[in-house]
């Protein structure tokens, strides 16, 4: 089970992505800023292509639910 993006903040849920999926080249997470950068190359590096692209966000909460429901 994938942890949820809720009462953790975004470093936290990235570094759960670990364990919770062991499979996939996970890159190490910046700064919450930084998160689209993040999660496009998260996406690029492991061919995903049925989660949304985390430029159309504003809320890296909101993506990473997309995220979790998708992978």
């Amino acid at each position: 089970m994938i942890v949820l993006p809720l009462g953790i903040n975004f470093e936290e849920w990235a570094a759960t992505l670990y364990i919770d999926l062991p499979n996939l080249n996970i890159p190490l997470a910046p700064s919450q800023e930084l998160w689209k950068e993040w999660a496009q190359n998260l996406l690029l590096d492991n061919k995903l292509v049925d989660i949304p692209l985390p430029q159309n966000f504003s809320d890296w909460r909101i993506w990473a639910e997309y995220f979790v429901n998708n992978v």
